[in-house]
């Protein structure tokens, strides 16, 4: 199995060790059989059902279709992408790959029998930069485990045309001997929102719902959605709305959930007992509990960031090419649309909304949301590029990269040098006040991508790894500690 060294660093996939026990994301790529380690493999090929998709690579590609599907053997799946539409019993070459898991179902889990490290020759060209040497240079040596970090320093002094990085790994793993898996917990949080002193938890794949409020009173709610996709949940002051790809269910607190939309939903936010929900293209829907759902008028493109504003709502969306437009939509369901904000291709990615007054944030770049949905520079910028963030009440919170004082913003958004563990990988959830952006405490997360809420008392639970808490006057880079909502629901249903 290959993984190159951007899966290893960012988390994705734990450093191979010899001996050790490996999981991760699988996708299976054909490759003609004289490329370098390549295999033989014949599996059962489960096609996706889906249509197939047109790929292009540049405006010069004649383009051509790719078919998606699912392969199976004793002990691993693995994801399939091909130009030839396949089905059953199949024989391909080509190479396993560990992958990033957001677009990823095959699965691997094995004991590493041996690690050898990829060292490619890379050759600059003028006007395209550098690019592997063809017929491909590339040497292996084994080694009896990789660190989290490599293949990451620069690349080669200036005007050198060759440069050898060692940035991705094959690994051989042995499928049989491993332990065996343990049992799901009761609960695996995947979202988290808190409201008039109750915090509730949803589960990563079921459709479970856990309430923990006032004396730890727990009640435990599974609203009717199918099993196996991801929800997001809105706290109210009375109950909590859910909301994921099978639709919206409402939660009273003491009444069974009830589903009230089938509508696919992909960004949502809530003001008092009002939910906004944005699904595919301009579909867009505001619910309040025991009334019928409006329908509102938004533009088309990717939802990026959607916040509570000034008693309505505010969302950030993508319509394509490299400008964002801003929507204000108010609790009756009326919405204004902005004009187009410019976005630096490269140095803005994911663009999302926070603060008091209302901000804009495009990579280091801060905008003061206008009336008119404009954005003013008033001379503000974060300290370094974060991978996103999000309001949370009061409150701006942001996930990064951890600083070493190396790089031109120093140790920002940390106070000054700050000596913490790093032979293990972690993100820094930063919480700012509102007004300010002044940053109030960071902490160390085991995900880049976290579900954050904050509690009126300045309580962040935070989902990573299961549910995480700190306050937001907590000392900079001390642990947040753990709440066992597995245990709190076990506890529950045993009656004690």
């Amino acid at each position: 199995m290959h993984v190159s060294a951007s899966v290893i660093g960012d988390g994705e996939i734990d450093p191979p060790k010899v001996g050790s026990v490996l999981t991760g994301a699988l996708r299976f790529h054909e490759l003609p059989a004289d490329e370098p380690d390549v295999v033989r493999i014949r599996a059962r090929l489960e096609p996706s059902g889906d249509d197939p998709t047109w790929q292009v690579t540049g405006d010069d590609s004649q383009g051509w279709w790719e078919w998606e599907g699912l392969l199976r053997d004793d002990g691993w799946t693995a994801s399939w992408r091909g130009v030839t539409p396949r089905t059953g019993e199949v024989e391909l070459t080509g190479q396993f790959r560990g992958v990033f898991s957001y677009d990823t179902v095959g699965r691997f889990r094995g004991r590493v029998t041996r690690v050898r490290l990829v060292c490619t020759r890379y050759q600059y060209r003028p006007g395209s930069g550098w690019a592997p040497v063809v017929p491909r240079h590339r040497t292996l040596r084994d080694v009896d485990s990789v660190p989290q970090m490599f293949g990451f320093d620069a690349i080669a002094a200036e005007g050198a045309e060759y440069s050898d990085m060692e940035n991705s790994v094959v690994v051989d793993l042995d499928l049989d001997d491993v332990p065996p898996l343990p049992a799901r917990p009761s609960i695996v949080p995947g979202s988290v929102s808190s409201a008039n002193g109750v915090l509730w938890v949803s589960d990563a794949e079921l459709p479970l719902i856990v309430s923990i409020g006032a004396d730890d009173v727990v009640a435990e709610h599974v609203v009717p959605g199918r099993i196996g996709v991801a929800r997001q949940i809105c706290a109210t002051p009375t109950g909590c709305w859910v909301t994921g790809p099978d639709g919206t269910y409402w939660i009273a607190i003491g009444h069974e959930p009830i589903r009230v939309d089938d509508l696919a939903v992909h960004a949502a936010a809530v003001v008092g007992e009002t939910l906004l929900v944005c699904g595919d293209g301009t579909t867009w829907r505001i619910y309040s509990p025991g009334v019928e759902p409006v329908d509102v008028a938004a533009v088309g493109g990717y939802v990026a960031s959607v916040v509570a504003d000034e008693g309505g709502f505010v969302a950030v969306v993508l319509p394509g090419g490299a400008v964002a437009r801003l929507v204000r939509v108010t609790r009756t369901g009326e919405s204004t649309i902005g004009p187009d904000i410019a976005l630096l291709p490269r140095g803005h990615g994911r663009p999302y909304l926070g603060g008091e007054p209302l901000r804009l944030v495009r990579g280091v770049d801060v905008g003061v949301v206008q009336p008119g949905l404009g954005v003013r520079d008033v001379g503000e910028r974060l300290g370094r590029h974060q991978l996103h963030g999000g309001r949370a009440g009061r409150f701006l919170w942001t996930v990064g990269h951890s600083p070493d004082g190396t790089s031109s913003g120093g140790w920002w958004p940390l106070p000054g040098p700050v000596t913490f563990e790093r032979t293990e990988q972690f993100w820094l959830l930063t919480v700012y006040d509102g007004r300010t952006l002044r940053p109030l405490t960071s902490v160390p997360v085991s995900t880049s991508q976290p579900a954050v809420t904050i509690d009126d008392d300045g309580l962040v639970s935070v989902t990573a790894g299961g549910v995480q808490q700190f306050r937001v006057d907590s000392p900079v880079m001390q642990p947040p500690v753990e709440l066992d909502v597995a245990g709190v629901l076990d506890r529950c249903r045993a009656g004690s």
